[in-house]
């Protein structure tokens, strides 16, 4: 006899669109850099806000390097993402490529890599893959930042290539590379050494974007800086290899590595907000207090409405199903092809307001983790409720 968890992922599954049952992921699956509180290899992509509300920000994608002996994933490779005027994207580093045949090279391979920008690209950033033009810059010569496995899979994923740009310091390294014919026509070698001078810029929705010499780790290292929304006293600096070598320009509130996880100062707000979608379900699921660490998450189940309710089940994954699909049991509003966060089946009780506790360990590497989960109602007819959406925080 099947039960009421089974039921409700079987139910879930089944109202899906057909579309969303493909191979193609339909949703957005970056992290809020955020929360990153530790520094320690992170693979997949983060969400980089740059403003206090986090409504603003770029994208990073963690390129993975493996240990000596290709038995283990020890740092990463970071590769910016950031939106451009007119259709454009622009990409700051391209990760380690295919180099994993070599000791302490690639992970995962440069498609892996690419199917993390992708999805970046068009479905945290909404933009369409036939009109997005990628402009990407190099932020130095070496292996880990630029290769043409890398720009050849943005090519098979769809993109098309605008530019390629690098300092003319590190030409010799670049140019010896395997391209392909149609690659030199894009090559844009950037001249210039002295310090803070704008070397290549954009226009972006972020602000004016520039590039600048940084001689050093490679005579042809270059950093990225955002004048976020025109402003020169509020700035981001992305720097393209280490520190050293040029002062920063004045100005700079958030600096960013070449390496490692993104770390930022800030809120790491615990939040609770609640979830209507198209506003046909009952909102009777409620978060009594934000899911923080080291604490009881505590929520209620109203089930007074529901006559002969006898069980419910709260399923969460890290995705919500936009749009909603609606279905004769209420509207689906939790993504069940997302990776399952949450997965909880209880009695009811007391046939009003159902209590459900989950402990969330003190375990930094919980935050951030975000979670959009939906009760399903059993007895007297299956109802779906609103839904939730929970950031784990402080």
């Amino acid at each position: 006899m099947p039960t009421p968890c089974s039921t409700a992922l079987l139910l879930l599954l089944l109202a899906l669109p057909a579309a969303a049952q493909t191979d193609d992921v339909r949703f957005c699956r970056a992290t809020n850099a955020r929360y990153n509180v530790v520094q320690q290899p992170k693979s997949g992509y983060d969400f980089v806000p740059l403003v206090a509300d986090d409504s603003v920000g770029l994208y990073v994608v963690y390129s993975a390097k493996q240990n000596e002996t290709n038995t283990d994933f020890i740092g990463t490779s970071c590769i910016f993402l950031l939106p451009l005027a007119d259709d454009e994207v622009l990409i700051f580093s391209g990760g380690f490529g295919d180099t994993g045949n070599i000791p302490g090279g690639a992970f995962f391979d440069a498609d892996y890599d690419v199917t993390l920008i992708k999805e970046a690209v068009l479905y945290c950033m909404g933009r369409d893959l036939a009109t997005t033009r990628i402009r990407f810059v190099a932020p130095h010569g070496h292996p880990d930042h630029i290769t043409v496995a890398f720009v050849r899979a943005l090519e098979r994923a769809g993109f098309v290539m605008a530019e390629i740009a690098y300092h003319e310091g590190d030409r010799a390294w670049i140019e010896q590379l395997p391209w392909q014919a149609h690659h030199p026509q894009l090559f844009n070698v950037l001249a210039g050494s002295t310090c803070n001078q704008e070397l290549l810029s954009y226009e972006s929705p972020l602000g004016h974007i520039w590039f600048t010499s940084r001689p050093g780790h490679t005579p042809g290292s270059i950093d990225l800086v955002l004048d976020l929304f025109g402003n020169s006293a509020e700035r981001v600096l992305i720097l393209g290899s280490t520190t050293g070598g040029c002062a920063a320009p004045s100005g700079v509130g958030l600096t960013v590595a070449a390496h490692g996880t993104v770390l930022l100062s800030g809120p790491r707000r615990a939040e609770a907000e609640v979830l209507l979608g198209q506003g046909v379900n009952r909102q009777c699921f409620r978060s009594v207090k934000p899911p923080r660490l080291g604490t009881d998450w505590v929520a209620e189940l109203d089930v007074t409405d529901h006559p002969g309710a006898t069980s419910f089940y709260v399923f969460g994954t890290d995705a919500m199903l936009v749009p909603g699909h609606l279905t004769r049991f209420g509207e689906v509003l939790v993504n069940p092809l997302g990776r399952t966060q949450l997965s909880i089946a209880r009695p009811v009780l007391t046939g009003t307001t159902e209590t459900l506790t989950l402990a969330i360990p003190r375990d930094p590497t919980l935050m951030g983790l975000t979670c959009y989960a939906q009760a399903t109602i059993f007895g007297g007819g299956i109802e779906l409720t609103n839904g939730l959406r929970l950031v784990i925080g402080f």
